[in-house]
C-alpha cells in the first residue's frame, strides 16, 4: 500500500481529469484553456465563454458557453483556420474576470494559461 501526502494526490488526481470540451464545428483548430487562482490550484467550474463570428461580414455568430472541469481546463475544438475576427474567450469565477484572444494570425492549436487573482 502506497501512501501519497495531501498535496500530491490531489495534484495527480487533477492532472488525470479531461478538460472539458465544446466544439464550434467549424474547422480543425483547438484552444485548450488552462486555470489557475491566485494559490496556483486549478479551478473548478470556472465559466468559460467565447463567440466565434463567420460568414459574409461576419453576420453569423456563435456563442459558446461551458465550465472548466476538475483540473480547471477547457478544450474548445472546431474552432476555423481563419476566423472572420478574433475569437475572444471570457473567463470569469466569481468576481474574478480574464479574456484571451485565438488570433487570425496565431497558431492554429493554442493553450492558454489564465491566472485568476
Amino acid at each position: 500500500m502506497i501512501f501519497y501526502p495531501q498535496a500530491e494526490f490531489a495534484q495527480s488526481a487533477a492532472a488525470a481529469v479531461a478538460p472539458t470540451e465544446i466544439s464550434a464545428d467549424q474547422g480543425p483548430c483547438s484552444a485548450l484553456v488552462t486555470v489557475t487562482g491566485a494559490d496556483g490550484k486549478p479551478v473548478y467550474n470556472a465559466k468559460v465563454t467565447a463567440r466565434v463570428r463567420s460568414g459574409f461580414m461576419s453576420t453569423k455568430k456563435l456563442d459558446l458557453e461551458t465550465f472548466t472541469s476538475a483540473a480547471g481546463q477547457v478544450k474548445i475544438v472546431g474552432l476555423p483556420e481563419a476566423p472572420k475576427k478574433d475569437v475572444i474567450i471570457y473567463i470569469s469565477k466569481d468576481d474574478k474576470m480574464e479574456t484571451v484572444e485565438f488570433k487570425r494570425d496565431g497558431p492554429c492549436h493554442e493553450n492558454f494559461d489564465v491566472h485568476l487573482k
